[in-house]
């Protein structure tokens, strides 16, 4: 991927907040069946794009710049450009305190610990979150339930599409594994596609799969169909999910698995 327009979309995570303020809208119109953008969504993105690319860069900066993977070729040609769009889009979220109220943002506040521990140290010479034996995932499907779920919907009801939510999210993050699988065991990081690899794809597969019959059975006709269609699609993507596929491939297809519910709603 030579463009740089695709580089700074797929790679500059644009592309991955762009699928997370796309959640975001999915819940608030399963909730309410308002189909308009709001505030809430417009923070998600901003707060997305800052936070994914400070983490990519700070991960760049702490292994001494020695990462030569696509993921990094950004961070890597605009240290500052990226520092910019980081800080930027945490600045941009910011804004969205004036046009919410602060009881809406308890969920954000508990996200924050998932995504900071994730890769910074719980004390000095600990471990990180991420450095936990097979629980890499989970934090990442929970920071992402959190912010795409529950904090939109507030303060309405929790529904099942919050344990959807986080099954969903869940099984990308497992199969995003599997491109991690040699960087994570240099790291002494334990995770199922490392150490079990086939159980790893049959739970991120099986996840897929509850996702879509859970909502043929709680949505109505024609939304848990639409639904359900989004998460068949998903199970084949991540059935041709594995260490031999490049970069590309998970930035553009798997990232993209967290677009597919949301744009197939919107039609």
């Amino acid at each position: 991927m030579r463009n740089p327009v695709l580089n700074w979309l797929f790679y500059g995570h644009v592309w991955i907040a762009l699928a997370a303020a796309a959640l975001c809208w999915q819940s608030t119109y399963l909730d309410t069946g308002d189909r308009t953008v709001h505030a809430a969504h417009y923070f998600v993105f901003a707060a997305t794009l800052g936070v994914y690319t400070l983490h990519r860069l700070l991960s760049f900066q702490r292994a001494g710049g020695q990462p030569d993977g696509r993921r990094y070729r950004v961070v890597a040609s605009h240290p500052e450009a990226s520092l910019i769009v980081g800080c930027g889009g945490l600045l941009l979220a910011l804004t969205a305190v004036w046009y919410l109220p602060l009881s809406r943002f308890w969920p954000v506040v508990f996200a924050v610990p998932f995504t900071y521990f994730y890769l910074i140290p719980l004390y000095p010479g600990g471990p990180r979150l991420r450095d936990f034996p097979y629980l890499k995932g989970v934090w990442v499907a929970f920071a992402w339930t959190l912010m795409t779920q529950v904090f939109p919907i507030l303060p309405d009801h929790l529904s099942a599409e919050t344990l959807l939510r986080f099954c969903f999210t869940l099984s990308v993050a497992l199969l995003f594994d599997t491109r991690d699988v040699a960087l994570d065991r240099r790291q002494g990081v334990k995770t199922l596609a490392a150490n079990h690899p086939r159980l790893n794809r049959r739970l991120a597969l099986g996840l897929l799969l509850l996702c879509a019959l859970v909502s043929l059975m709680v949505y109505p006709a024609p939304i848990g169909r639409r639904l359900a269609i989004a998460y068949g699609i998903g199970i084949g993507v991540g059935a041709f999910t594995g260490p031999d596929r490049g970069e590309d491939y998970y930035a553009v297809a798997v990232n993209g698995l967290l677009l597919l519910p949301p744009l197939i709603l919107m039609r």
